[in-house]
């Protein structure tokens, strides 16, 4: 089959590289003049399938709220007379329940571990290199009420199988050294051990160069 894959970002990447390894003939096609130079080119690139937590949770429509009329608000929402967004408005507050939240969790937290898991296969078989971390991931808290409340998440996190653990200020301090001058600030902190990091954009390019030489063409501009 011949497969036309729009975008040269991580996603129309990794995906021409699968379709071409089961046998299709692919073609990219992207506006830029390289692949990654949009959207996957500054991305953060955890592989954080600790943090597998819908924006969609018990509490968060009074969140929503309170960020309304802050520009900084880390989830954005400014209401407008549109069906559109209210209709959006209402199956979002449908997902806030108790029980849709553990069940989304469970969604998102089976699709974590494959694709994690997915990209350890890819690594070992390429052995593409793009400034990949496996030395987990630190989430540290200096508010007392966000730390409860992302108690809360990993007590859910942990009955779907995700190992988050729950360590002290010092514990932290001790994974990274560079969190000693606020030692004083911490109140706790969570540590995912299989957790990782690298660097989306040269992931992009050197899967790309592998999508080339296994056949894939690119288009762009």
């Amino acid at each position: 089959m011949q497969v036309t894959v729009l975008g040269a970002g991580i996603l129309g990447v990794t995906t021409a590289w699968y379709l071409r390894q089961q046998g299709h003939d692919v073609i990219v096609i992207d506006r830029q003049p390289a692949p990654g130079l949009e959207t996957s080119f500054a991305n953060g690139a955890q592989i954080s399938v600790s943090q597998s937590e819908p924006w969609a949770a018990p509490g968060a429509p009074f969140k929503v709220l309170k960020w309304l009329f802050k520009p900084d608000a880390p989830l954005l929402f400014r209401p407008k007379l549109s069906w559109h967004q209210l209709s959006w408005g209402l199956l979002f507050l449908r997902e806030c329940t108790s029980a849709r939240y553990r069940k989304n969790i469970q969604q998102m937290v089976n699709l974590g571990l494959y694709s994690r898991s997915s990209l350890g296969e890819l690594r070992d078989e390429t052995g593409i290199d793009y400034d990949q971390l496996t030395k987990g991931i630190l989430q540290f808290y200096t508010d007392e009420k966000e730390y409860k409340s992302a108690c809360g998440a990993t007590a859910v996190l942990r009955e779907v199988g995700i190992e988050r653990e729950e360590i002290s200020a010092d514990s932290a301090v001790k994974i990274e050294p560079a969190l000693a001058h606020i030692r004083s600030q911490l109140v706790g902190a969570f540590y995912a051990e299989h957790d990782e990091s690298g660097d989306a954009y040269k992931f992009t390019v050197e899967l790309a160069k592998l999508c080339e030489k296994a056949g894939v063409q690119f288009r762009y501009e």
